[in-house]
């Protein structure tokens, strides 16, 4: 009895040592039959929530030397994209700045990075900044067909962090004049086939928009309607084709005879455009103080 206590005492310490010392481990792969197409998502854009967390992460005024923080701001592509919208072209409110800074630059820069203007200032900015379209001197920068960004630098103790916007193609713009007149500018692409006389695609809703802001002001003292083709070769057969069919379809679309509507053609020294002007009756107009 005693022997067969000491015999099973000693099976049950080896199972006991056997359990300690066994591991289990198990290889697990999965093989797929095909790859699976995955989500699409859009590329994160730079909100303002983004903007702010990076900027509070930067260490600006805290010595070391001059570095500089790059960040890409969404624009207003989808408004500026229409037909004739209305300045500001590009704006930044100091509501999307964070940081710390003490002096601050503000640019507006074509597609080459060409500088098309500027401001500046000392200490926090109080105000939104809004280019219009001009240049340093007040006279018209803007080009149709172009593409311009805006670039923020915000400066404190040798540091500097830059906001930059994401490039705007603008193919139409607004400009008021001071002697009240209001101009309506667009890329002649929007109206006419490459080349031709032939009108695109998307020449209707660019001619409606037009005639839709041309209704809105009275026709000048003659009755007619001051409409304008910048072309290269002004007096090539092209460019006498292009006034004559614009003139028509501009006509139709205002409800009016087509001698009312005369497109004159000029040479183009800011790109080949189709410029409309409201007389300063109608369209609103800036106060000379």
């Amino acid at each position: 009895m005693i022997a067969a206590l000491v015999i099973l005492s000693a099976l049950a310490a080896c199972g006991a040592q056997a359990a300690s010392q066994t591991e289990l481990s198990q290889d697990i792969t999965v093989h797929a039959h095909a790859a699976v197409v995955g989500v699409q998502v859009a590329a994160p854009a730079a909100s303002k929530p983004v903007i702010d967390e990076v900027l509070r992460s930067l260490s600006l005024g805290r010595g070391g030397g001059a570095a500089a923080v790059h960040i890409s701001a969404g624009g207003d592509e989808a408004r500026l994209s229409r037909p004739y919208p209305e300045p500001p072209y590009l704006s930044l409110s100091p509501a999307n700045i964070a940081a710390l800074y003490d002096e601050w630059t503000f640019e507006i820069l074509d597609s080459q990075d060409k500088l098309v203007w500027k401001t500046e200032g000392v200490g926090v900015l109080k105000e939104r900044v809004d280019w219009d379209g001009s240049g340093p001197e007040g006279q018209l920068a803007i080009v149709t067909g172009a593409s311009y960004h805006y670039r923020f630098t915000g400066r404190r103790a040798g540091r500097e962090f830059v906001i930059d916007s994401d490039p705007a193609l603008l193919r139409s713009f607004i400009r008021r004049e001071y002697a009240g007149e209001t101009r309506l500018v667009a890329d002649i692409g929007a109206f006419f086939e490459e080349g031709k006389a032939s009108f695109s695609k998307e020449s209707r809703a660019w001619i409606d928009a037009l005639a839709g802001r041309l209704r809105q002001g009275d026709a000048n003292a003659d009755g007619g309607y001051k409409v304008e083709l910048s072309a290269r070769d002004a007096r090539g057969k092209l460019a006498s084709a292009r006034a004559k069919a614009l003139g028509k379809r501009l006509a139709a679309a205002l409800f009016v005879n087509a001698k009312r509507v005369p497109v004159l053609v000029t040479a183009a020294s800011r790109g080949e455009t189709v410029s409309a002007f409201l007389p300063p009756s109608k369209g609103p107009a800036l106060r000379i103080e």
